[in-house]
């Protein structure tokens, strides 16, 4: 029989942490076992349990996170080992949040905790100083289409002199106006307010996206902004792609905006974009030509 336990973790379960908005989190556990002569890392299956907004779970419920195999390290004459697992998660949202670990082995369904029941690990998410906010106060824009791009607040001040003549705001705490500006520019505002947890409305997806449509048959350049180019103008990025391409899927459009730019996407979106922009499953696919600057039918295997 194997004997495995948790023996070490960081950040501690309980105890109280503090990070900044779109910080990374790095999550550690070792566990120690025993009788191991058959036993291989990916036979412990190790888990991150959270209510944290991250990255890559931005619906704000308690999930799991599962942490991957990283080293190995022996410990004492009795032939007992620690395996060590991690995961690193960028978070979304401000707020106060909790977490713990848990593990199993394969061959056992029960989970053993690291802590008691509610005796919980807590996490202040805070919002950043301008020591901290590079990526807001150095100008950071990234193209998405071949005349749609993603910004942050300092590259907004700048674009009449980076050639954009349009720009859509999506920031409720990033004062871009017109007057500011060097020169003339198409210009519209949809302050949204700041953090994942937001829910984007129906009418403000679809007016967006409709703009962003219309815009982009009629200007140049046209930058889509929010306070750190990321979280709002990410999820109306991904909108529009998902709504003028009708057979991508929601990961797949979120993958095109994000291979591009490292965006995150806001609470309830994927749901919201199927219910406003229903899919046609027919077994093909459509493929972005960004070099022409169109789209392509595909056919499985053809």
């Amino acid at each position: 029989m194997v004997v495995t336990k948790i023996q070490w973790m960081t950040p501690l379960a309980p105890s109280c942490q503090y990070c900044y908005l779109l910080d990374e989190m790095h999550f550690r556990v070792g566990i120690q076992a025993e009788n191991t002569k058959h036993l291989h890392p990916e036979d412990i299956l190790v888990e991150l349990w959270t209510n944290l907004y991250h990255k890559e779970n931005n619906e704000g419920e308690w999930h799991e996170v599962p942490m991957h195999y990283l080293s190995t390290q022996s410990t004492r004459d009795d032939g007992s080992i620690v395996f060590f697992y991690g995961v690193d998660l960028i978070i979304t949202c401000l707020g106060c949040y909790s977490f713990t670990f848990r593990m199993h082995h394969k061959s056992d369904p029960d989970y053993t905790w690291a802590t008691w029941i509610s005796v919980d690990g807590r996490v202040e998410v805070r919002t950043p100083t301008c020591e901290l906010t590079t990526w807001i106060l150095e100008p950071e824009v990234s193209q998405i289409t071949h005349n749609i791009y993603i910004g942050n607040y300092t590259a907004a001040l700048q674009a009449p002199e980076s050639g954009f003549d349009c720009l859509l705001n999506m920031s409720d705490n990033a004062p871009v106006y017109p007057l500011q500006l060097s020169n003339y520019i198409i210009f519209k505002k949809c302050p949204l307010p700041a953090g994942s947890n937001h829910v984007i409305g129906d009418e403000l997806l679809q007016v967006c996206v409709e703009w962003l449509r219309a815009m982009s048959n009629r200007c140049h350049k046209i930058m889509v902004v929010s306070r750190n180019g990321r979280g709002r103008a990410g999820s109306i990025l991904i909108s529009f792609i998902f709504a003028m391409n009708p057979n991508l899927s929601f990961e797949e459009a979120y993958k095109f905006v994000n291979t591009r730019h490292f965006v995150y996407y806001n609470k309830g979106l994927r749901d919201s974009l199927y219910r406003l922009f229903p899919r046609d499953i027919s077994g093909s696919y459509l493929k972005m030509l960004h070099e022409e600057h169109e789209l392509i039918q595909c056919q499985d295997g053809k």
